[in-house]
């Protein structure tokens, strides 16, 4: 397992002064980075060998958000690899709180690993997870619902306000970034998001580029709101559902 601690900065933080879910989502990422290249296997690694990790879908559990200026507690694990998927957890927690007292946020995440020479998903190579392997030996995975690996929408749903990618959306492969999604559905639901307790589910699909317009439609199914962030055609970038 590997952790960091922070505090919660006010430029993290809404209205309420609790951590935005897309700031929690950047500690997330920044979690599996860090670690990442503390191994050896971070961002010098990925442009030696053009193969990268790439997250295809998170379930993220929040009992509460950290107000500004808590000092939290993130920390990540690998939890496995079959086939061509891999999976990671997550928690935060605030430092100084009782051990049984619990995470205040846990996460599952679905990664796959992509050969840009290639220009496509490949298995892992056994040199590219080994370092990860003892996690996967010695911290137990999260004990969370399965991340289903298709999600199907019934409905055309609501169109909202249609959004064009800018260089402010972007990260270091050029793409929207992750959290970036997450921050434009949950903007488009507006006063509908609920607070938390919640449960946050991502599916990411295909990249938004530079100039790209992204059309939000809005549909109420199983109980959750959720937002399917489109191109012009219809196809998905990412689905992001709020329950």
């Amino acid at each position: 397992m590997y952790s960091f601690t922070s505090h919660v900065r006010y430029s993290e933080v809404d209205e309420n002064w609790r951590l935005t879910i897309p700031a929690l989502i950047d500690y997330l990422q920044d979690c599996s980075t860090f670690q990442s290249d503390l191994l050896g296997m971070g961002p010098r690694h990925i442009a030696s060998t053009k193969l990268a990790w790439m997250l295809s879908a998170w379930k993220i559990e929040i009992r509460e958000l950290p107000r500004f200026n808590d000092e939290i507690v993130v920390s990540t694990w690998a939890t496995g690899f079959k086939g061509l998927r891999a999976s990671r957890n997550f928690t935060v927690r605030r430092a100084g709180d009782a051990t049984d007292a619990g995470p205040i946020v846990r996460a599952d995440s679905s990664w796959f690993m992509f050969d840009s020479n290639k220009g496509r998903p490949v298995r892992t190579p056994e040199n590219e997870s080994a370092p990860y392997l003892a996690d996967a030996e010695k911290d137990a995975p999260l004990d969370m619902p399965a991340i289903p690996h298709v999600v199907r929408i019934e409905d055309e749903g609501e169109p909202l306000v249609p959004v064009q990618v800018t260089a402010a959306h972007l990260d270091t492969n050029h793409h929207v970034n992750n959290a970036q999604y997450v921050a434009i559905a949950l903007g488009a639901l507006g006063e509908r998001m609920p607070a938390a307790p919640l449960t946050l589910d991502v599916h990411y699909s295909q990249a938004a580029k530079l100039g790209d317009v992204i059309y939000p439609h809005l549909h109420e199914q199983d109980g959750a709101l959720t937002v399917t962030l489109d191109n012009a055609d219809g196809k998905h970038y990412a689905i992001v559902s709020v329950s």
